[in-house]
């Protein structure tokens, strides 16, 4: 099966999820944060280190018992600095940064520590978080772009979030599960911090 169609499956599955809860009380949560990947390969004569970036989407929560499903679909910008030396009399490094862009939809099962309802609200959460890239911003001088990165991928999923009235915070570890580039091993580890409102 191609990578898209399973993406497909993916987010075919989320919203017929949350169809399927229709009924039940549903919040609302838009998002935007910074986020910090760990991962650093060499592919041929190129080294590539991934750095910060930033994202935005939003999450729904699904259910009003302590536990609750919590799906959501968000976008991913993430700088990749771009390493690559010249072998000769005077060795030179050259380097440039690429953009990675991708969309993740986690699907996460939720427990509230605290009520929903009240000035602060605590909440743990664990699942599962497909991606897709999408585009690589192609650089010149470096032969480097969307084919050298598995489009898709999988990764478990591990928050913390906190409610501040109708304000909220959100701590998620992402822990890859599957290599990140084709040519090389590796899996992308990712550390989001979010801010973001709900309804």
């Amino acid at each position: 099966m191609k990578q898209f169609p399973k993406l497909s499956l993916v987010f075919l599955f989320v919203f017929a999820t949350i169809f399927s809860l229709a009924a039940q009380k549903t919040r609302f949560s838009p998002q935007v944060g910074v986020n910090f990947s760990a991962i650093d390969a060499k592919l041929q004569d190129i080294t590539a280190e991934s750095r910060v970036g930033w994202n935005a989407g939003f999450d729904l929560r699904l259910g009003e018992r302590a536990f609750y499903l919590n799906p959501g679909l968000h976008y991913y910008s993430n700088t990749a600095r771009l390493i690559k030396g010249v072998e000769g009399p005077d060795d030179v490094n050259f380097e440039d940064e690429t953009t990675i862009q991708s969309l993740k939809a986690p699907l996460n099962l939720g427990i509230r520590l605290t009520g929903d309802n009240g000035l602060i609200g605590l909440r743990v959460k664990g699942g599962i978080t497909p991606t897709y890239v999408f585009n690589v911003t192609e650089k010149e001088d470096f032969s480097f772009d969307k084919d050298d990165l598995n489009t898709f991928t999988w990764a478990a999923n591990v928050g913390a979030g906190m409610d501040v009235l109708f304000f909220t915070v959100d701590l998620n570890y992402e822990i890859g599960m599957n290599d990140y580039f084709k040519d090389a091993e590796g899996s992308n580890n990712v550390l989001s911090l979010s801010l973001g409102l709900k309804f």
